[in-house]
């Protein structure tokens, strides 16, 4: 194997920015049909914006650095996987004013296939009490899902590693930080094969602080048509479901299976303890009606043990789509997943490690195999499926 391509897109130490690049086959004398094309993004709500689209061969996705290294625009062989957000982005988030309607402002750039809420808190908006510069308790607003996904990257390469299936790999580093404030850091390393169906995000978050700093972390994995539709159904090998309020509740018969585009619908949460395998390795598969179509998430319940789906079966005018999110917490107010000892405490210094793998499935046997999956986890395992919101997990 010959050694890596690396070319460094954006480092602040340096002063390093690149406008646009692109590399394919031909440039590191390969064969294929794959690329990686940098571009900024110039006019409208997204002027500004960098975008890095990585093809390989299949699979379609773009990365956004300006909007915290979020996941854009997926498609498998033409099949698309993500939604169509009333929102027409990316939006630089200059225009995201967090504190909005009630702190819901975080909305108004809402429109990636993934996106990750966090790092100090996320979740829906509330008031906190912390201790400020002068060592003195006040209370301080926080905004729905955090800042991660509204800050740009200050590092940014990628690269291309040789092989018998070549590997496009984009690199990032977003600090999330200020003085007397908490200084968190995540690098993230995205990565896929050429020809694969699978594209991987690895993160680390370290707290930079010289003392123990909180860290929340949620992926929102949102999907809409083709692969959500009247029939879909959510597939997770779980011990137990719970509706998060009592509009959750309404629907708890039906919850693990979807409406058609439905304008007025209000939406829906669902509180998930998944099964994992020895290792904590896990998976939740949203499929279509025929079962011919869908996508799955991997990921390890040790570093992601809670696990959401929230369902937003509007009109597509209004945002028709569905969101799986494992996280380490439920997106609750902060002190109330502080009190149930779901808000990690990272030591000066520490790192927490998250991984988790969008799969695109466009077969029957490829669904079924998945299911079968699915089906030897959840085995032996009775599953509890809650008619009314569990104290612990909703505020009750």
């Amino acid at each position: 194997m010959g050694k890596a391509h690396v070319k460094v897109l954006t480092d602040t130490s340096k002063r390093v920015w690149v406008e646009s690049y692109e590399i394919g086959p031909k440039d590191v004398g390969m064969a294929g049909t794959w690329h990686i094309r940098k571009t900024t993004l110039r006019g409208g709500p997204g002027d500004g914006v960098d975008l890095i689209e990585v093809n390989n061969g299949a699979l379609v996705f773009s990365v956004l650095p300006t909007r915290g290294m979020g996941i854009w625009n997926v498609s498998y062989k033409g099949m698309v996987l993500g939604w169509q957000s009333p929102v027409r982005g990316p939006v630089h988030p200059s225009l995201v004013n967090a504190l909005e309607r009630g702190g819901l402002g975080w909305l108004r750039g809402f429109d990636e296939t993934i996106v990750r809420c966090g790092l100090e808190s996320n979740g829906a908006p509330c008031r906190d009490v912390l201790t400020n510069n002068m060592g003195q308790r006040v209370e301080m607003d926080l905004t729905l899902h955090g800042k991660i996904a509204n800050t740009p990257a200050n590092r940014v390469e990628v690269q291309v590693v040789p092989g018998v299936a070549p590997q496009f790999v984009v690199t990032g580093q977003v600090c999330e930080t200020g003085l007397f404030l908490s200084q968190l850091r995540l690098t993230t390393r995205i990565s896929t094969r050429a020809g694969s169906n699978a594209v991987t995000i690895e993160d680390e978050v370290t707290n930079m602080k010289g003392v123990p700093s909180e860290m929340e972390l949620l992926y929102h994995c949102n999907f809409g048509p083709p692969v959500l539709e009247k029939g879909a159904r959510l597939e997770v090998p779980a011990r137990m479901v719970a509706p998060r309020d009592a509009r959750a509740a309404e629907g708890i018969g039906s919850f693990d299976t979807y409406l058609g585009s439905t304008a007025g619908y209000v939406e829906q949460c669902y509180w998930y303890e998944t099964i994992g395998d020895k290792d904590g390795n896990t998976l939740a598969m949203l499929r279509n009606a025929a079962a011919n179509k869908a996508v799955v998430i991997r990921y390890n319940r040790n570093a992601l043990p809670c696990f959401t789906q929230w369902k937003n079966t509007a009109s597509e005018d209004d945002g028709y789509v569905t969101g799986l999110e494992p996280g380490v917490n439920f997106p609750n107010p902060r002190p109330f997943e502080r009190a149930n000892k779901r808000v990690v405490q990272l030591a000066p210094g520490a790192r927490y490690k998250a991984a988790i793998t969008l799969e695109a499935l466009d077969t029957k046997a490829a669904v079924a195999k998945a299911q079968a999956e699915i089906a030897a986890l959840q085995a032996g395992a009775e599953r509890v499926v809650h008619a009314k919101p569990v104290a612990g997990y909703s505020d009750v």
